[in-house]
């Protein structure tokens, strides 16, 4: 299966507007110097803790995995530092739970989310902190950190989505691929072969019958504006092939190889989806019976069912000259594809195509 490069050491968060606007957020940190004028020490000890604390932040941005557990704990006991400083020290607590959030497995970041929220709960007390300051802290860094977390998790199922869209994509071309491959291989073969007949045809009746001879290189002219005209259809993806008409070229081709041509047809019932399909799988039967088998007659019956459209090839040549190729394999996807089937027998009295499309199936 196809698979697109993926990069999960860089994390890039809420985007880069929203990483710098949350900075935003640490102006709270200085709301209790409003009401308790800080000393000189604890002025130089916030300032000193921010210059720490913001190239933490920066690098975190685009932190591997590893280094950003390292700066998320970094930061957490950073904040812990900063209430030496009587400012808002949870707020640096919420920026490390940010970084916490941020962590791949989901459950790897709730996990360290928790342990976070145990040491600031367990900082607050011992610092004998007012239970409602630094209770608040740890309820709005456990918050922010899992919301954090939620959109990651987002983030990431996003990114599988659009992953998983461009492999589809990718598959779907290389699809279309093999269907333009098969196709070509199915239309040209037997034109290809036809022609082939005709022009050798025409070079043995130059000498006795020029008339004859035009006629034959007419009709290989025409074989090749058909060949042109079914390629242009293939690589449209909007193959017109009908069962009908590809009988009658069956005709044309076993009679140009001296091999007669026996037809019980009944095609009143069969749709035009299903001739498409079987005309396809009677064109590389044809070239088969003509190429490979020796075969004096050949004979095609087309029926249905109540249940199934059935398509059979048979020949009275040497079966067991018969190779399996890659016109057959791709009659097999096409029918397998309509939820049919073909089977194949040879022996030294013949061989037997026999290729079927469920009706149920059918449009």
């Amino acid at each position: 299966m196809l698979t697109q490069p993926r990069t999960p050491e860089v994390r890039t968060g809420g985007g880069e507007v929203g990483w710098w606007l949350s900075l935003l957020y640490l102006s709270l940190y200085f709301v209790p110097w409003f009401w308790l004028r800080p000393t000189a020490t604890q002025v130089v000890i916030a300032t000193f803790g921010l210059a720490v604390f913001l190239p933490l932040y920066h690098r975190a941005r685009t932190a591997s995995e590893t280094a950003l557990v390292a700066y998320a704990c970094a930061t957490l006991i950073l904040s812990f530092v900063l209430i030496l400083s009587g400012g808002n020290w949870t707020v640096i607590t919420a920026f490390a739970a940010t970084m916490a959030g941020r962590l791949r497995p989901a459950r790897r970041a709730a996990g360290v989310l928790v342990v976070f929220g145990i040491a600031t709960s367990a900082v607050g007390l011992g610092a004998e902190q007012h239970f409602y300051y630094w209770a608040l802290g740890v309820f709005l860094s456990v918050m922010v950190g899992f919301a954090t977390l939620s959109r990651a998790m987002l983030e990431d199922k996003n990114r599988a989505l659009v992953n998983a869209q461009e492999e589809v994509r990718l598959i779907a071309a290389m699809a279309e691929r093999e269907r333009i491959g098969r196709d070509l291989h199915d239309l040209l073969g037997g034109t290809l072969t036809l022609m082939a007949l005709k022009a050798e045809l025409a070079a043995k009746l130059s000498v006795r019958d020029s008339l004859a001879a035009r006629r034959e290189m007419r009709e290989v002219a025409a074989a090749a504006r058909e060949a042109l005209a079914e390629v242009r259809t293939a690589v449209a993806g909007m193959t017109d092939m009908t069962l009908t008409r590809e009988i009658e070229s069956a005709r044309s081709a076993l009679s140009a190889a001296g091999i007669a041509c026996v037809t019980e047809v009944d095609l009143k019932d069969v749709d035009q989806g299903a001739g498409a399909v079987l005309a396809m799988t009677l064109r590389e039967a044809v070239t088969n019976v003509i190429r490979h088998s020796g075969a004096e007659t050949c004979q095609i019956s087309v029926h249905r069912t109540s249940s199934i459209v059935q398509l059979t090839v048979m020949d009275d040549g040497d079966g067991r000259a018969l190779r399996p190729s890659g016109g057959i394999a791709g009659a097999q996807s096409r029918l397998a594809a309509a939820g049919g089937g073909l089977s194949l027998t040879g022996s030294f009295d013949g061989t037997r195509f026999v290729a079927y499309l469920p009706v149920s199936a059918l449009p």
